[in-house]
């Protein structure tokens, strides 16, 4: 889950250059802060505007060809992350809303690889969610998806934007849903104005926190597979009914793989992590709900451990400037459904996104955690305008057949329907 350039303040630019990397679960992150100078560039800067890239406008609107716009409206899209800061402004409309609905936070026990960073819970939580009885850490309280500690445990990373430590995961569930529903937010360098703006900034997001960690820095933190399979059986039996005849759920976005695997072997057996996200995922998928997860950055021809069920659908990523060409980092397989362009984050070249940062700003963003996103806003999308009957399958074949064909060395190793994401495309 790459990351790059926090924006600290509006008109501010950090001027200096640093890399710090981070492995967690099978996700890989990594922030870069580069000198700002003005650059041109054939598409640049509506280009750092990701719904520009798809066929929308810098606002996220979408034109079908009868001349109606679409932006997700009406739709809800969960995103399962470390953790999230509901409070930075790209959530907030114009009109005072806050375009999250609710907020949840799953944790693992004390003892755990990576255990629970829910705040303000005292006791473990006994329950049937995946039909079997599972013991966690639960909240859905206000704030609790935010960054923090929990009652029992405490950690610490980072951050590489003030180089100052931060409590974990304190960015990339921000960046994950601000690419899904953030508001158009301008963005000043250099006497040049860009803007960040969700994919469907009509639609609203449900987060769930599933972060957890201890002590300081990498390796310390990541998602327990048991938080993320909690949540997924929640999005199942209580979220979707819940919202089921209002802001109906389009989509859950998952920016992680697990670790990657060349050659895309099966699930195994049915307690592998995989296979228990693919059984609670194929449950969503019938309900008309997208489970869509990142393909991995380990530039392998596969995609990872979480992601090789059928029921979910894998996002790689491809290029800004060249937008048909997947990155050299992505994970590429048959099984990966479609691309979306993230670019390498690099702004002396242009080949870049922006994302919404922490709590406040925006920076540069690389990688498949943040091409994911994109896809689960295009479901809100086009359900607004097909509404609930297509199925998820209809829907991604739409999306495959209309966008951009794969070009560049590595296309052949894509399936032969994957292509990049082009939401005014799949509206026509």
């Amino acid at each position: 889950m790459p990351l790059h350039f926090p924006n600290l303040s509006s008109g501010m630019t950090p001027r200096i250059s640093s890399t710090r990397g981070l492995v967690n679960a099978g996700i890989s992150c990594a922030l870069t802060l580069f000198a700002s100078t003005t650059l041109a560039g054939p598409n640049w800067p509506a280009s750092a505007t990701i719904p520009v890239n798809l066929g929308g406008s810098l606002a996220g609107k979408y034109t079908d060809a009868a001349g109606k716009v679409f932006d997700g409206t009406g739709q809800t899209v969960v995103v399962i992350d470390g953790a999230f800061r509901p409070d930075h402004p790209a959530f907030m409309t114009a009109a005072g809303q806050s375009k999250i609905l609710e907020e949840a936070c799953f944790g693992a026990k004390p003892g755990a690889l990576w255990p629970t960073l829910c705040d303000r819970t005292s006791a473990p939580i006994s329950s049937m969610l995946s039909g079997v009885r599972t013991e966690y850490y639960f909240l859905s309280l206000p704030k609790s998806s935010y960054p923090s500690d929990s009652p029992v445990n405490a950690c610490r990373a980072t951050n590489s934007g003030t180089g100052q430590l931060g409590y974990c995961h304190h960015y990339h569930g921000t960046a994950t849903a601000g690419i899904i529903a953030g508001q158009q937010t301008p963005r000043w360098e250099s006497n040049v104005q860009t803007f960040y703006t969700g994919a469907a900034p009509g639609a609203n997001v449900i987060v769930i926190k599933v972060g957890g960690g201890t002590g300081v820095d990498a390796p310390t933190q990541g998602w327990p597979i048991d938080s993320v399979v909690n949540a997924l059986w929640y999005v199942n039996g209580v979220l979707a009914p819940r919202y089921k005849s209002r802001q109906p759920i389009a989509a859950v976005s998952i920016s992680a793989s697990g670790s990657s695997i060349a050659g895309d072997p099966p699930c195994g057996n049915a307690a592998s992590d995989g296979a228990r996200i693919n059984a609670v995922a194929g449950e969503l998928r019938a309900k008309g709900v997208a489970v869509v997860m990142a393909a991995g950055n380990s530039a392998v021809n596969g995609t990872g451990s979480w992601t090789c069920g059928n029921h979910v659908i894998p996002v790689g990523a491809s290029g800004v400037l060249a937008a048909s060409t997947p990155t050299d980092y992505t994970n590429i397989s048959p099984r990966v459904a479609l691309f979306a362009p993230v670019g390498h984050g690099n702004r002396s070249n242009l080949d870049y996104v922006l994302a919404p940062w922490d709590g406040f700003g925006s920076f540069y963003v690389w990688g498949t955690s943040f091409a994911t996103p994109q896809v689960a806003a295009a479901f809100a999308v086009l359900r607004q305008k097909f509404g609930p009957t297509p199925s998820v399958d209809s829907l991604l074949s739409r999306m495959q057949s209309t966008g951009t064909k794969l070009t560049g060395p590595r296309a052949a190793l894509a399936g032969p329907t994957s292509s990049v994401l082009n939401i005014r495309a799949a509206l026509n």
